[in-house]
């Protein structure tokens, strides 16, 4: 999530959304924190290969956000995630249950700062 003037990314909430059959409990958690934070759009991390180039997990994670984007009508944004996991743990300060949480925000972040 980000802080309410849209600057600075920190890490809330992992949902592990792996397969179809799991999309539409994600979208049903997702939807109370969308509602309960009055969120007006979510950075979804596109898995690029190191080419850039888009890979089997891109289509995967590109139909997931469409589904997403009709379950919860807010706006979908891509960031690309490359090597987001690696840097964060890189860093040496977060615990390895944050990783993920982490590695989210560090997208959101990289999302936030191409905007300004």
């Amino acid at each position: 999530m980000s802080d309410d003037e849209g600057m600075l990314a920190f890490p809330k909430y992992v949902e592990v959304a792996f397969g179809p059959e799991r999309w539409k409990v994600v979208a049903r958690n997702f939807k109370k924190i969308i509602d309960e934070e009055n969120i007006g759009g979510v950075i979804v991390g596109l898995p690029l290969g190191f080419s850039m180039q888009e890979t089997e997990m891109t289509k995967k994670v590109r139909e997931f956000a469409e589904f997403l984007k009709k379950e919860l009508n807010v706006e979908i944004f891509f960031q690309n995630e490359v090597l987001t996991s690696k840097e964060v743990e890189k860093s040496g300060v977060v615990r390895e249950d944050m990783l993920d949480a982490s590695s989210a925000a560090l997208i959101l972040q990289s999302f936030l700062d191409a905007k300004l």
